[in-house]
């Protein structure tokens, strides 16, 4: 998705002094080294799990940044002001919650025929070794991507026109509650949805609508709704449950839809959602079960409960029929050994 808008600024705060701000005065170049850049963090961003959906709040006085983010969209503000104003602000934050801060604002608009999002991704240096022109090692710098970074997205056309409702998706900082504190105040996060709770609603119209197909069919069947909810979640995107419905091969569509629809409803969500934040875990879960405890380490596909592995609650025992081939050649190795 092409990048239209792209800006960087420095926010520097030590213990007990005031913060510095090194501010530019001018957009980034939107390819080279920008784009580069500006991918690598985007990966970073979507591959946490730790992302969370929602909407900007609507109680008590508006938030910062959907504030300038109107202002910007309506052509009242220009993207250079947007981002200064936030780091100004964040910096006013950083000195009123005395927090040590050592990291870059990296502000980005994309925009595509059907896609507009605005992105702020906070990024910190991190130190590295390499050999300079004389092949002596010396130390360099360069953007952390990994778990320091935190940040938002605002899916700007879903805000705007469609008024989804999970429009923002927030990666906070870690370990630092005052850090976090400040970014929710001045990013306006609010109304966080479970994703868990809400995918396990899912999940269980999926199943519900497995057990009325043909046995043959329901491994294929459940592995394509798998496949594409990963692929949505990936990509930080709703499932449109009238798309997974017509992409799934064998199923009828209106069907699908309203058997799943009955097990997403509730009292406080009387009608059914027409896409789906989902939850990663959840989906890793559906297709398999696992778990590790000192020198003991099991897994197997969620299917194979009831059939080739039976679950006895009263003993605490699992039974297994039909051992994988490696498996059973070491086992048998081990016989003959003794």
């Amino acid at each position: 998705m092409p990048i239209t808008h792209a800006i960087a600024h420095h926010l520097q705060r030590q213990s007990d002094t005031p913060s510095r701000a090194h501010l530019r005065d001018s957009e980034l170049p939107l390819e080279g080294e920008s784009e580069t850049l500006q991918s690598k963090l985007k990966a970073s961003f979507l591959a946490r799990i730790s992302r969370e959906h929602g909407s900007f709040s609507t109680d008590g006085h508006p938030p910062l940044l959907p504030t300038q983010l109107v202002l910007f969209l309506d052509d009242e503000l220009d993207f250079v002001t947007l981002s200064r104003n936030f780091a100004l602000a964040f910096q006013s934050q950083l000195d009123e919650a005395k927090i040590e801060f050592d990291a870059h604002l990296l502000f980005f608009v994309e925009k595509s025929f059907d896609h507009h999002l605005f992105t702020l991704y906070v990024a910190r240096h991190t130190e590295a070794l390499t050999l300079d022109d004389a092949l002596e090692v010396t130390t360099t710098q360069s953007i952390d991507s990994g778990p320091s970074l935190f940040g938002i997205k605002v899916d700007l056309l879903e805000w705007r026109e469609h008024q989804n409702y999970a429009y923002l998706s927030l990666l906070p900082p870690r370990g630092n509650t005052a850090l976090s504190d400040a970014f929710y105040q001045l990013t306006g996060f609010s109304n966080g949805i479970n994703k868990e709770t809400a995918t396990l609603a899912f999940l269980e119209g999926v199943e519900a609508y497995a057990r009325e197909m043909p046995q043959e069919q329901q491994k294929g069947y459940r592995d394509q709704v798998v496949q594409y909810c990963m692929e949505q979640e990936e990509n930080d995107t709703p499932v449109n449950m009238q798309t997974l419905a017509r992409s799934i091969e064998g199923v009828n569509p209106d069907e699908f839809v309203r058997i799943v629809a009955r097990h997403t409803t509730s009292d406080e969500s009387p009608q059914p959602p027409e896409a789906l934040v989902v939850d990663r875990r959840s989906l890793r879960r559906y297709v398999k079960f696992a778990g590790r405890e000192k020198d003991l380490a099991i897994s197997f596909s969620s299917y194979q409960l009831d059939e080739r592995v039976r679950y006895d609650v009263e003993s605490d025992t699992l039974h297994i029929s039909g051992l994988p081939t490696a498996l059973r050649k070491q086992l048998l190795g081990h016989l003959r050994d003794e």
